[in-house]
Parts: C-alpha cells; sequence; structure tokens
C-alpha cells in the first residue's frame, strides 16, 4: 500500500526506463543529460519555479524501492522535478548537455539555492511499477481521461481564481453580468475565448461603443443595460469566428470598435451621465491625493513624486509616467517589474541590512526591506499588508510577485492596465518609502 516518506535527495535515482528517454537502461549519468536534453528551457523555468515556491504540494513524486543495500528509490514519476534538484544542486553535470544560455542560468540559480537547499523530498512510495501505472497513466496520456485526470481551467476560470478574494477582472465582471442575465449557459460561457474578451475590453473605444466603463476596476454600465448586454453578446458571439491576429494591436481593437453595427452602440443614459459629471465636479472639489473618476491610463500617477536617486531608474520612472497602459501594458508591466526590483537592491545596498543580499531571492528581498522599513516606523502596519501579500509564495493577488514574474517569464500572461494600476496602488506607500530621504 502506497504511503508518504521524506527521503533524503541523494537516495532518489532517475528512471532509466523512462518514457521520455530514447533508450533505456543507458545509467544515471546518461539518463540524467538524455532528459535535460530534452527542451532544456522548460527544466530551468522548472527549477526556477522550485527555488521561488519549493517543491509543488500538489503533487509528490512516486518512488519503488531500488531494494540494493543503500536503500535508494526509483523515481517513477517526477524525474524532471528531480533533475531540476540536481540541477540546482550541481549544474556542471549539465555541461554539453544543454546550451550555455541554460546552463548559465542553472549556474545563477544554483549560487541562490545553496543559501536554502532542499535536503529531502516529500513522496509517494508504493511497491512496485504496476502500483503506480494507473496514476502515471492519468498524469500524462492526452485528454482529460472523461474526468478521471486533471480537467484544465479555461482562461475564465483561471481570472475568477485569482481573483477569488479581490476584485474581478473586467472581462469575467461582463461574462458575471451576461451569466446572471440568463443570456449566457455556464456550458456556452466556458467556451468563450476569454483572453480575446479580455483583450477588447481592455480597449477604451470598445468599452464606449458598448456602453460600459471600467472604474477603479469595478465594470459601471453606462447605458440602457439591456443594449449593453444586447451589445456585449454580439462581441461574445464575434468571438466564435474572430482570430487573436486581427484584434491583436491596439489598433485593431480600435477597428473593431468602429466597425461595430450603429444598432449596437450604446448611448449613455442621462443617469449616467448626470452621474458622471457629478463624479467630476466632486473630484474637483477633492484634496489634490484624491483618486480620479476615471482610471488614470499612465502607470505612476502625476501626484506621485518619487525621490528616486539612481539615474537609470531615475529615467525608468519617467518612463512610467509617460508610456500609455492602454497602449504599451507589455512595456510597463516589464518596467515595473525592472523598477521594483532595483529599488529594493538599491535600499538593501544603502541600509547594509543584516542577513540579505542583492542575490536573494525577489520575495525574501521585498520581505526583508518591508520589515525594516515597518522597524524604523517608515510604513505602517496597513501600507505593509499589500506588500507582505505580493511577496507571499502562494499568493494570487494583485500585487504579486507571482504575476510580475510571469510578465517577464510566461508569453500566456497578458498585462492590463487594471491588474497594473492595482500593482502601482499596492506598492505605492512602498516604493515612497523606499526613496523617502
Amino acid at each position: 500500500m502506497a504511503e508518504i516518506s521524506s527521503l533524503p535527495l541523494p537516495d532518489l535515482l532517475i528512471d532509466a526506463e523512462n518514457p521520455r528517454l530514447p533508450q533505456p537502461n543507458v545509467g544515471q549519468r546518461q539518463a540524467m543529460r538524455s532528459l535535460a536534453a530534452d527542451e532544456p528551457p522548460k527544466l530551468v523555468a522548472l527549477a526556477r519555479d522550485i527555488l521561488a515556491h519549493g517543491m509543488n504540494i500538489a503533487e509528490f513524486p512516486i518512488v519503488m524501492p531500488l531494494e540494493d543495500d543503500l536503500k535508494r528509490y526509483i523515481v517513477l514519476e517526477g524525474n524532471r522535478r528531480l533533475l531540476a534538484l540536481k540541477g540546482l544542486e550541481n549544474p556542471e553535470w549539465l555541461v554539453g548537455a544543454v546550451p550555455i544560455s541554460e546552463l548559465d542560468e542553472m549556474r545563477r540559480l544554483s549560487k541562490q539555492y545553496q543559501d536554502d537547499p532542499i535536503e529531502a523530498v516529500q513522496c509517494v512510495v508504493v511497491g512496485t511499477r504496476e502500483e503506480a501505472r494507473h496514476w502515471i497513466l492519468i498524469r500524462h496520456t492526452g485528454g482529460q481521461n472523461n474526468g478521471a485526470s486533471v480537467v484544465p481551467w479555461t482562461s475564465d476560470d483561471a481570472a475568477r481564481f485569482r481573483a477569488r478574494t479581490g476584485n474581478f477582472e473586467l472581462h469575467t465582471q461582463a461574462l458575471n453580468l451576461l451569466e446572471g442575465a440568463g443570456h449566457l449557459t455556464p456550458a456556452k460561457r466556458r467556451k468563450v475565448k476569454a483572453t480575446s474578451l479580455k483583450r477588447l475590453l481592455g480597449t477604451p473605444e470598445v468599452r464606449t461603443k458598448v456602453g460600459i466603463e471600467s472604474e477603479d476596476g469595478q465594470l459601471k454600465v453606462v447605458g440602457d443595460e439591456k443594449r449593453v448586454i444586447r451589445a456585449l453578446l454580439h462581441i461574445v458571439n464575434d468571438l466564435e469566428h474572430l482570430k487573436v491576429s486581427q484584434i491583436y494591436t491596439q489598433q485593431q481593437r480600435i477597428d473593431y470598435a468602429n466597425n461595430l453595427p450603429a444598432n449596437l452602440i450604446v448611448s449613455p443614459t442621462p443617469a449616467a451621465s448626470a452621474s458622471s459629471s457629478a463624479g467630476k465636479r466632486t473630484a474637483h472639489s477633492r484634496a489634490s491625493s484624491a483618486r480620479p473618476t476615471s482610471p488614470r491610463d499612465k502607470l505612476i500617477p502625476s501626484r506621485c513624486v518619487l525621490n528616486v536617486t539612481e539615474p537609470r531608474l531615475q529615467a525608468i520612472a519617467r518612463e512610467l509616467k509617460k508610456l500609455s497602459l492602454s497602449q504599451h501594458p507589455n512595456a510597463v508591466s516589464v518596467l515595473l517589474r525592472v523598477f521594483v526590483e532595483l529599488s529594493v537592491d538599491t535600499y538593501i545596498h544603502a541600509k547594509k541590512l543584516p542577513g540579505i543580499t542583492e542575490a536573494e531571492a525577489f520575495h525574501k528581498k521585498l520581505t526583508a526591506v518591508c520589515n525594516d522599513l515597518v522597524t524604523r516606523k517608515k510604513l505602517t502596519g496597513q501600507q505593509a499588508k499589500p506588500v507582505r501579500r505580493a511577496a507571499a509564495k502562494d499568493s494570487f493577488l494583485a500585487p504579486s510577485i507571482d504575476m510580475m514574474h510571469g510578465y517577464i517569464h510566461c508569453p500566456y500572461i497578458f498585462p492590463t492596465s487594471t491588474d497594473l494600476r492595482a500593482h502601482w496602488d499596492g506598492l505605492e506607500p512602498f516604493i515612497l518609502a523606499v526613496w523617502a530621504p
């Protein structure tokens, strides 16, 4: 019967009969090198993830006793995770097996890993290969095995999960509106190209045409609701035949908005117009630090004055005050990620924080600087909360390091103006405190 046990890393061996190997039983070293040569960038990505988050607690490796005098175990399921750990432990065995770019990156990651290495791995121990066969098959065979395997989330499911304790993204709110009004069944909703809908509703010109606004990340209906629903349903149905390449650029989405049928265009209702005007008048009467009625299109608001002393970071801050969030979300997301970490590094170096260096993992550096600022009374406990939440390894909230890493390393994460504003608004007090004189 299978049982869970914590096993020393040196006692775990690659399965020489792994299906990924072109030739079985070639010995441990050759098996490791052959597996590593199969998509090296993914191996490095896995190592980077393990370094940042540890081993996946949702999937334990499945191992079988080797029955030798050394009491070692063969890893039947989880060989890539074992390879990544062994690469972090000593990347030199990868020489000649992977391109130099991946080797250099693994060496860099290994230096960080040595500060807090993983010495033992939680594993599921089985007695025979046959005992593990069923679980390995449903883990790796294609499809969903009629529901027996993991059923992948749609992009809409993923958006709901990320927002489970925060605000839903705009396109998810739009789908909620359609489903709640009875115009979209759950089955049909799952077929909606949510990423494409996210692109379209992230474009101000499209929102204006269909009678909605995004106010502090919340969907606001500014026209007759029945007409708004009709226009949104038209877009949802349009997406069935629209290709991503047709709405990929900002200009293509503006053209799409301008070509919507005239009978679908939603005009603001008098009540909505009056409410908007009143909101603007109220905003003028507030202090200058009040948030604007309409979401800003720049990451760093003009009211935010940063005392940045480093020339390169000064230049980045200027760019983040000029670049349009709606037109350049990818450029802004990458610059934001760079700006935050370099600001943290500068603080660590300037204050000579004990026990932490610029070479540490990003989440460790962020936590250390946050704690120091709270200790120095430069940051309140409330202001520190979003920073600590961002640094948490299981955080899916905005701002989060996971999301900022994804902007750089994941080709399937598309930054939105709403997410980027949320990143900055949560971190702004922290950044101001980092650069305070």
